[in-house]
């Protein structure tokens, strides 16, 4: 036959099957499952294109098999034969071993000596880039975490579903004290497959949520391995994550996270950055007694307005100190053992453009506004930070909407005095002055 001639149906058609239990074979080399490689079948290019970043990434995984490791580590308490920590990798293998990868590479964005603005910046375009691929895994994990609770919810016409994966009590003592945070997270994730699964979910939700304002890439405190941001509150039993999705054909697709505990207030600041806004406060102040009997506490609030935090972080977008009234409500809070609900992070998981595309914006509002509402009607006070760089910018973009403020949320500077005698105690250094969101009920 000529060069160039095309060829018979025949062959094209025997060429075609040829190629498909090629990549058939390669998918279960790989631990890709059968109907992925289906669907790959009559996917986007782009969508193909994301399996085949993830079978390769699978290729060469950067330590022992996961899955193994937590089989050999069940084997060795009796919760699994002999057999299956030799077990061939499986697609929950391939996926934790790829969010694993993905995760490393964008880390080193904040460890190569760039501003953590830039580096916010560039994980923010490479999470776009590796979208589909996020997904992907996603399907894979989030089904293998087992969600303690999972319901339907609506905002306006629009459906959607929520899960949510409750935080647990690890062996050790009583709330884990006494046993270090990376210890906790590692005898989770060794413990079984599904323990396995949510660790490398948080993984994943850490790459989905990187944004150019705010990135959870990096670690909760010091644990190593890190495995994001999130990933502590799953050895803490106080602490749940709640995942807002939207169905399709290809599975679901993640749009918000909320990341809650429940601890007194005074707790909940001290585990702000740089210790809250209270760490200067004298011990004794909370012992009782008469220095205890005379302490006033205000919010000092964000005025807002069209140009709020348009030029930074500054000290003249507060009301002014003279201003400021004593609240008793504030008092009682903290000097009680009453628990409040503290938003350890709240974080759309999608880039902005498959965001806007995808209508995800309308569910992560309805997230939060329904975390308010039911705390309003329960009576439970609501306390969270704004983070980033510009939490002013941040106050007036996303929580001092009308919406979250009719129900009483403020946004501003926690302040104090040792008796309504004395001047409001002097602040922190502007780097370290914590910006709160709060709403009492």
């Amino acid at each position: 036959m000529p060069r160039g001639t095309p060829a018979p149906r025949a062959a094209q058609e025997m060429a075609r099957k040829k190629k498909a239990v090629r990549e058939d074979r390669q998918a279960q080399a790989h631990g890709v499952s059968s109907a992925q490689l289906r669907a790959a079948a009559v996917a986007t290019p782009q969508r193909r294109s994301s399996l085949k970043r993830a079978w390769q990434r699978a290729k060469e995984p950067p330590h022992a098999s996961p899955v193994a490791e937590a089989g050999t580590v069940l084997a060795k308490k009796g919760r699994l034969s002999v057999a299956d920590p030799g077990a061939e990798a499986s697609e929950l293998d391939a996926a934790v071993n790829s969010a694993l990868k993905i995760h490393s590479e964008l880390l080193q964005l904040f460890s190569s000596g760039k501003e953590w603005c830039d580096a916010c910046e560039m994980a923010e375009k490479r999470t776009a880039e590796l979208y589909s691929e996020l997904l992907d895994l996603f399907r894979v994990l989030f089904p293998a975490s087992a969600a303690d609770r999972q319901s339907e919810e609506s905002i306006g016409d629009r459906a959607y579903s929520v899960a949510e994966i409750q935080g647990r009590l690890v062996e050790g003592g009583k709330e884990g004290v006494g046993v270090p945070l990376a210890e906790r997270m590692a005898q989770l994730r060794s413990e079984s497959a599904e323990g396995l699964a949510r660790d490398a979910l948080c993984v994943v939700l850490a790459v989905l949520a990187s944004r150019k304002d705010m990135c959870w890439l990096e670690a909760h405190d010091t644990e190593v391995p890190v495995r994001g941001y999130f990933a502590h509150a799953l050895a803490n039993a106080h602490s749940s994550l709640r995942i807002s999705m939207l169905n399709s054909i290809w599975g679901p697709r993640p749009a918000s996270l909320l990341v809650t505990s429940r601890v007194p207030l005074r707790t909940a600041l001290e585990n702000t950055d740089s210790g809250g806004p209270l760490k200067e406060m004298k011990p004794e102040m909370w012992l009782g007694g008469q220095a205890c009997e005379t302490l006033q506490f205000a919010m000092q609030e964000l005025e807002d307005s069209d140009d709020l935090g348009a030029f930074g972080t500054l000290i003249e977008e507060r009301a002014l100190v003279r201003t400021l009234v004593p609240e008793p409500k504030l008092r009682e809070l903290l000097l009680s053992q009453v628990e409040v609900l503290a938003v350890e992070a709240y974080a759309a998981l999608a880039p902005r453009d498959a965001a806007a595309a995808e209508g995800l914006s309308e569910v992560i509002q309805g997230e939060f506004l329904l975390l308010l509402r039911k705390a309003k009607a329960d009576g439970v006070p609501v306390l969270l930070q704004l983070g980033g760089r510009n939490p002013h910018l941040l106050a007036r973009k996303v929580y001092l909407r009308p919406a979250f403020t009719e129900l009483g949320l403020r946004c501003g500077y926690l302040r104090w005095r040792p008796s309504a005698e004395g001047p409001w105690a002097r602040e922190q250094k502007a780097e370290d002055r914590v910006c709160l969101g709060l709403q009492l009920p």
